[in-house]
């Protein structure tokens, strides 16, 4: 019955492929094995497997999953090697050199607005339901921050940074589902759609209850998803408040849980994808990709000069340690090279089941968001800064006293302990595109050499080809270079 609710959801209130509507022959026929929009939404029952299928689908392997990794093999410190052992994956994205036909770009566009229309179904249905006031609001809250959280990830993708051009095109904005005969709507502007993501957050923040589970969207979450919005907004004061307000109830983990596989929540993790054993995310997960063992697909690698990056007590440089197999002493743990690409990486703990838990937000982030926000806040606001970074390097053994750098040498201090807490975790090509850094590689660790300046067209993703096929308006608002 499970899988009929799934299938139902699926087929019915996902039924937006990119930004088009529901086919009208859809709307005239309901097959046995699917229920209608307004089905969906019939009884308390149904929408809190709606809900459920909302979470399905954001959770799908294809969208964030991905994205993380593809972030990780651009922002240079992770590669992925050259050869065909994974089928491919991600070697466009290290050379950025995708189309408009290239699979990642058209995936994410169209899962994305794949959870938008699901998201959306929420605002449309949800007010005329049998729900209490209560219940209605707390959906609402749920599908908004959801919706948000999607439209998050977009914008990077497609458009300029915030910081760069907050006026420049960026995704479309749909709110409502559309209808069988209404034309897609156009891009808005970096700006509109950030407003966007502000208000839908703003919303859940005034009417989520109280919950804390780390595999729903919880009050922490979405604290910690607008800290991270501030952040690449530049808008440093606020960053820094909704950081603190995420990690209060999350105490970080210890030294120790930092060596235990990241797939299994620790005190800090605020909010992750559950993969249960029916997902059957199996390879996909981030944590296949990061394997050193041959379990997964094995093919990430860190650079020499990161590993390098780490001192002798740091204690996640042990990270690094890989043993000569799965079951072998630990003191066989070295630090390993497989080919001439890269050390290999012991960070994540892959398993072939498919319960490889990701998680999305931790208190280790919030830390480094309230400290890089209140060190660009300017002298006065320096203390506060290497008040919350302290805690992140004590923590992995390498001080025990307040940092002594004042100005960019401290703001540079906390970018490089975000890179040696977070990597893999999916933010260093967004970190160098919001921080208007150029993305330089050189030949001694890179099998791909490249040289971008903020604001480069390779840096955005292109509207996908069948997207641009469909839609005349988006065809004109191609970004440049893929036209």
């Amino acid at each position: 019955m499970k899988n009929i609710y799934r299938i139902a959801v699926y087929s019915a209130v996902i039924c937006l492929v990119g930004l088009g509507g529901c086919k009208k022959e859809f709307l005239e026929v309901t097959p046995n094995d699917k229920i209608s929009a307004g089905d969906a939404f019939s009884t308390p029952e149904k929408i809190a497997v709606a809900m459920n299928g909302l979470y399905d689908l954001s959770s799908d392997g294809s969208f964030k999953n991905n994205m993380i990794l593809n972030s990780d093999v651009k922002g240079g410190n992770v590669m992925v090697v050259s050869g065909a052992g994974n089928y491919g994956r991600f070697v466009n994205g290290y050379q950025f050199i995708e189309t408009v036909t290239s699979v990642e770009p058209s995936n994410y566009w169209t899962l994305g607005y794949r959870i938008i229309a699901n998201a959306n179904q929420f605002d449309d249905k949800i007010p005329s339901s049998s729900l209490t006031d209560a219940e209605k609001s707390a959906y609402l809250a749920e599908a908004r921050a959801i919706r948000a959280e999607t439209y998050f990830w977009l914008v990077r993708w497609y458009g300029k940074p915030y910081t760069l051009d907050p006026e420049a095109p960026g995704v479309p904005i749909v709110k409502l589902p559309l209808g069988p005969n209404e034309t897609p709507p156009g891009r808005s502007k970096v700006k509109e759609v950030y407003d966007f993501i502000l208000s839908d957050l703003k919303y859940a923040e005034a009417n989520l209850p109280a919950r804390t589970n780390v595999y729903r969207i919880n009050n922490a979450a979405i604290q910690g998803i607008l800290a991270k919005v501030y952040l690449n907004m530049g808008n440093y004061p606020e960053a820094s408040k909704y950081a603190k307000l995420a990690r209060a109830s999350r105490p970080l983990g210890t030294a120790a849980s930092l060596l235990t596989g990241f797939n299994t929540p620790t005190s800090e993790w605020i909010y992750a994808i559950n993969y249960r054993t029916d997902d059957n995310q199996g390879f996909i997960a981030v944590s296949s990709f990061y394997d050193p063992y041959d379990v997964g697909y094995s093919s990430f690698r860190v650079t020499d000069e990161f590993l390098n990056s780490f001192s002798n007590v740091d204690v996640r440089k042990q990270q690094f340690l890989v043993k000569s197999s799965p079951g072998a002493p630990a003191s066989t743990g070295i630090y390993r090279r497989r080919g001439a690409e890269g050390y290999l990486i012991n960070k994540f703990d892959f398993t072939t089941t498919p319960a490889n838990n990701q998680v999305l937000l931790r208190s280790s982030e919030m830390y480094l968001i309230e400290a890089e926000a209140e060190a660009r806040q300017g002298v006065s606001h320096e203390a506060a800064a290497k008040a919350a970074l302290l805690p992140i390097q004590s923590r992995a053994g390498t001080a025990t006293v307040l940092s002594l750098n004042t100005g960019q040498a401290l703001i540079d201090e906390i970018l490089v302990e975000r890179d040696k807490e977070l990597y893999g975790e999916g933010h260093k090509f967004f970190d160098l595109l919001r921080t208007k850094t150029p993305i330089t590689r050189s030949g001694v660790s890179h099998w791909k050499i490249v040289n971008f300046q903020p604001g480069d067209n390779r840096l955005v993703f292109p509207i996908p080809q069948v997207e641009t096929d469909a839609n005349p308006i988006l065809k004109d608002q191609q970004n440049p270079g893929y036209q």
